[in-house]
Formats: C-alpha cells, structure tokens, sequence
C-alpha cells in the first residue's frame, strides 16, 4: 500500500427542499463533528461552486461535461492506511441515520484519489 497522502473527493448538490442555511447548519454543527470523531481523518476541505467553468485552456467544455455541483469535498488522509482504518472506525461507531447526509445531500461523484501536486518550488513538478 502507498504512504502518500490520500483524499477522498465527491462532489454534491444540496438536496431539493433544503435551504442553504438548513443545510449549512445541519454540516457545521452536526456532520463535520461526526466526521472529525474519526481520529483518522486529518482535515476536511470544502470547495463551494461560484460557477461553472465554460472555457478552458484546452477550449470551451461540452455543456455534457458540466456536473451540476453545489460544493466540492475534500477528506484528506495521511496515507491508504489511514483511510482504511477510517472506514473501520466508522464500521464500529456509525453515524446515526437521522445525523447522516441521505435527505440532504445528492452525491454526484465520490472518488478516492492519490495526491500529486505541482508547484513552483524545487522541485518543479512532482509527479510518476
């Protein structure tokens, strides 16, 4: 398994029938606490969409390849252990049903990714 920092990353929309302020106050003060319980998890990071990107520097995006997204979270990890031993924490403390997201959030895309990241410090890009 690989030591290299791992995120967890999906993208939402709030679901119908939910206000912004519902919403954000049900995620501040009860799922974001339910979350960081876990000691396994090191930091969440949350990405509001302002909008959608319509060009690019490879052009203009098909109106097909624009998710519709509310927000963009980030659950980050300190290696695939750590997240694995996240899910194993969750399997033996499981959020109750009325604190989790299902009638609140519309999951678009969740996946788990391995961190790459370019920069412009020494060195110049780290990547495979």
């Amino acid at each position: 398994m690989s030591s290299e920092p791992i995120t967890a990353i999906l993208g939402y929309t709030i679901a119908p029938g939910v206000s912004v302020a519902e919403y954000d106050e049900w995620l501040w003060k009860v799922h974001y606490p339910d979350l960081l319980a876990n000691p396994h998890l090191d930091r969440i990071v949350l990405n509001t969409v302002i909008e959608p990107i319509t060009a690019t520097s490879a052009g203009t995006p098909t109106s097909d390849s624009i998710l519709p997204l509310d927000r963009i979270a980030e659950l980050q990890f300190s290696d695939r252990e750590a997240y694995g031993r996240y899910l194993t924490w969750f399997e033996e403390h499981p959020i109750p049903a009325e604190r989790s997201p299902a009638g609140r959030t519309t999951f678009r895309f969740y996946v788990l990714c391995e961190e790459t990241e370019a920069t412009r410090q020494e060195p110049r890009i780290q990547g495979p």
